[in-house]
């Protein structure tokens, strides 16, 4: 036997008297392997990408025509700061191979975001391209409506934030997959193919003095399950883990008590003469040859119906409650021509078995992290217009936060003892989003 089959035949033998050098080294492999695979992939998916965003680059425009511009705000912060390099490598290539003009401002923080997003107008681009997570859309959102009444540029939005629970939300079949680039690629692709959709804020106010606190697409949220969520970020080094262990070390340490709230809320309204204006009808500016022509028409300054004469006798009526429970949802609903609510609360008598269950099963295994999957965890579940409600003081100083958008209020902000309002409004944003994924193969 020659001694290279000698040395292959000692194999065996050395790996099994070295187990835990072979245990280590195998998972390095492993790790590595995988880190390949998944590079190759994603490199694969973007060479595609770029085929399709190339027909675009490479049509002719006329001499008096202006390439696209975008205008890319990003959040520094977003993704423990991974989302820039994330940019450059998915988005940023489809942008230039398709021909558009791209500006790109990096942020310091959300609140910069909020503070440039309420500045731009069409002189300086033609549309915004959002690159961060639900904190980001939140803010942007706001710049646009507290300083004006309507959105004057649309708004693509890049998978930039840790979870990304209002993308996965609006359009689950594209964000829902975050294995590879695919969602990341098509969300720049829908800027470039300029796959439209109407979205409708919500806002966010304190009804004791009707000042507004907030816009947003997303929800506002409170609870046990809200900040477990919130600690299974910083347990990083259990990997794959994390949400498992966040969920029953923080129930190990702690017991869930509920919040108990005094709510008011708004029946919902499709649309009927109280609680929709009347449109807005431009007179008509006369020419010379309307001599010819006739009496130019009036016009309805943005297309929008009339509810002249729909009556709705639920309209305004407010219901009130007391409730309790573990965790409170409140989720902007889309519709036709308007936004409105739906209200969530969990059982009052959850435990720390129930809220580690609802965990495991309706969240984590459902790759879920905004709400549980399982519809009997909110015995509470209506719709409304508008809701009100004020926390009362007795709430575990380890909840005693809202999390608006993603965005938890400050740690100094009194949330108890006030009555908040949260509102579904009419006013709409022109917005980039993906309908499908294309590339089903990979």
């Amino acid at each position: 036997m020659s001694k290279f089959a000698q040395k292959v035949g000692r194999i065996p033998k050395v790996l099994y008297e070295h187990k835990k050098k072979t245990v280590f080294f195998s998972f390095c492999g492993y790790l590595a392997g995988d880190w390949v695979y998944r590079w190759s992939r994603n490199q694969t998916i973007r060479a595609e990408y770029s085929k399709i965003a190339r027909i675009f680059g490479e049509k002719t425009i006329s001499p008096e025509d202006r390439p696209r511009r975008i205008f890319v705000l990003i959040n520094t912060d977003a993704n423990l700061r991974n989302v820039v390099d994330n940019f450059t490598k998915n988005a940023l290539p489809l942008f230039h191979l398709a021909g558009i003009s791209v500006d790109i401002v990096k942020a310091k923080d959300e609140k910069q975001m909020e503070q440039l997003a309420g500045a731009l107008d069409q002189q300086e681009a033609d549309a915004i391209y959002v690159v961060g997570g639900d904190g980001a859309i939140g803010k942007v959102v706001s710049g646009i409506f507290k300083n004006r009444e309507k959105s004057i540029l649309p708004i693509g939005f890049y998978p930039g934030g840790y979870d990304n629970a209002f993308l996965k939300r609006i359009a689950p079949e594209v964000f829902a997959n975050s294995q590879d680039v695919r969602a990341a690629c098509e969300s720049a692709m829908a800027v470039i193919e300029e796959q439209k959709r109407n979205l409708y804020a919500f806002e966010v106010k304190n009804a004791e003095n009707d000042e507004i606190i907030e816009y947003g697409l997303s929800d506002l949220s409170m609870g046990w399950n809200r900040q477990i969520e919130e600690v299974r970020k910083k347990m990083w080094y259990f990997g794959g883990l994390r949400r498992r262990w966040a969920y029953i070390w923080e129930m190990c340490k702690r017991s869930p008590s509920p919040i108990e709230l005094q709510i008011e809320y708004e029946q919902p309204c499709s649309g009927c003469q109280k609680c929709r204006p009347k449109p807005i009808i431009l007179a008509p500016t006369w020419r010379w040859w309307h001599i010819l022509t006739g009496t130019p028409k009036y016009r309805n300054s943005d297309a929008e119906r009339d509810f002249t004469g729909i009556i709705n006798e639920k309209c305004g009526e407010w219901q009130k409650m007391e409730a309790k429970g573990s965790e409170i949802l409140i989720e902007n609903q889309q519709n036709t021509d308007h936004s409105s609510l739906r209200l969530r609360i969990s059982a009052a008598d959850s435990s720390r078995l129930s809220v580690i269950s609802d965990g495991f099963s309706a969240r984590i295994a459902e790759n879920h992290v905004g709400s549980s999957r399982n519809p009997d965890y909110y015995p509470i579940d209506i719709s409304a217009n508008s809701v009100r409600f004020k926390i009362a003081p007795e709430i575990s100083d380890y909840i005693r936060k809202m999390w608006l958008s993603s965005i938890p209020t400050d740690k100094s902000a009194e949330i108890c003892e006030k009555w908040w309002e949260v509102r579904g409004s009419l006013k709409k944003l022109e917005c980039f989003l993906p309908k499908n994924v294309r590339l089903q193969e990979f």
